[in-house]
């Protein structure tokens, strides 16, 4: 049986956590039960993933998922899921970003907003389609990979934020500079 393969994205607002190394992103990924209009290969359609759908594809290989930069697959991944599990609102996961040029460039991007969405890269395994074809439910699919991408398909999930990296600790002159700076600027 021939199975097509099918990228999905996702969008929203970002939240810059203070804890964290500064380069792990997380969010909702899929959301679940949650019907989104799309239009593929397959014709136009309302789609809805069910919770469960990745499952099989978290337990057998879900340490090994790359995230991708706009579902590039010829050039090198940004990252990798190190954390991928299936929540009431949706699969959520946790992503590190990996300190190259390009790693860099795209935690800059979501950082500033410019790229705020997820896309899923999956090949379908058990699905059911209405009689006209109108609405199409995944019960499974494989998780092929996890893109950060310019626009979404799905606006229910998105790059809820990234885990920032601690302050470093300052002495005290480091500290009396920048309350005076602050003193200055802010006239306290």
């Amino acid at each position: 049986m021939h199975r097509n393969t099918y990228t999905r994205a996702l969008s929203s607002d970002l939240e810059i956590r203070s804890s964290g190394d500064g380069r792990t992103v997380h969010g909702i990924v899929v959301p679940f039960d949650s019907p989104t209009l799309i239009r593929d290969i397959d014709g136009e359609y309302e789609e809805t993933f069910k919770r469960g759908a990745f499952a099989r594809s978290i337990a057998e290989r879900g340490d090994r998922i790359k995230f991708l930069s706009q579902h590039q697959r010829t050039s090198n991944p940004l990252g990798r899921a190190v954390l991928l599990r299936e929540d009431p609102a949706g699969l959520y996961g946790e992503f590190q970003v990996s300190a190259t040029q390009a790693g860099d460039e795209a935690l800059e991007l979501i950082r500033d907003g410019a790229l705020d969405s997820f896309s899923v890269g999956f090949t379908p395994i058990r699905e059911a389609w209405n009689r006209n074809k109108t609405e199409r439910t995944h019960y499974e699919a494989k998780l092929n990979e996890v893109s950060v991408v310019s626009f979404p398909a799905y606006e229910a999930a998105h790059i809820a934020g990234v885990r920032a990296a601690r302050l470093p600790l300052l002495d005290s002159a480091q500290l009396a500079a920048r309350l005076g700076l602050l003193k200055a600027t802010y006239g306290l």
